[in-house]
């Protein structure tokens, strides 16, 4: 017998035997469990049970958490909505409306917010003086881009401007915007308004 056919049998007696005391310890468990023993669950299995699901508990809670904490995220229809609703203070004007000023402003946050804010005295004298009445209306809104929970829109409006003076200041304008809106307290805000040519 050369010495690779005696490796051979070697390995193979080796297996076998390998088995039957794999085989001879299964029916040694059964045997104990079977006459109370032992538990059907070995004291191993049982702890990996308990860490396993101690560990499922775990990540769950955690993507509670992350779901809990995440930002409040908005659909584009909330985004529209939002914008129609704002950008329709912004094109209309109302001499007879003292308030107007203070609803745009609760509407805004951000840099926009800071720069209505310093001229909205004027803003309110200038169309109560002037008896101006506009007439707008948002044709359009379109979601541009998305970052994070802040949107760019762009906005198509139509407004006609009336004074006390005359009853039709140059008719129809059509006007074309870039809104940013940010939600500030769980509303969305206009954060910046860029009129476009």
């Amino acid at each position: 017998m050369s010495s690779d056919e005696s490796r051979a049998t070697t390995l193979s007696r080796l297996r076998t035997s390998r088995r039957r005391v794999r085989h001879a310890r299964d029916e040694l468990l059964d045997a104990e469990v079977a006459t109370g023993g032992r538990d059907a669950l070995g004291t191993a299995m049982l702890a990996f049970l308990i860490v396993t699901a101690v560990l499922a508990v775990t990540v769950a809670c955690f993507a509670v958490w992350r779901y809990a904490d995440a930002p409040t995220r908005y659909p584009d229809a909330d985004y529209v909505d939002a914008a129609t609703e704002r950008v329709s203070l912004l094109v209309e004007a109302d001499s007879t409306d003292p308030t107007r000023a203070r609803r745009i402003l609760s509407g805004a946050t951000g840099d926009f917010h800071d720069s209505f804010a310093q001229s909205a005295d004027a803003y309110t004298q200038f169309v109560a003086k002037a008896g101006t009445r506009g007439d707008g209306s948002v044709d359009g809104v379109a979601v541009a881009r998305r970052d994070g929970d802040s949107a760019l829109l762009l906005v198509a409006a139509s407004v006609r401007v009336e004074t006390a003076k005359s009853a039709d200041d140059g008719g129809m304008n059509h006007l074309r915007m870039r809104v940013a809106m940010t939600p500030e307290d769980d509303v969305l805000k206009v954060s910046a308004v860029e009129v476009l040519q």
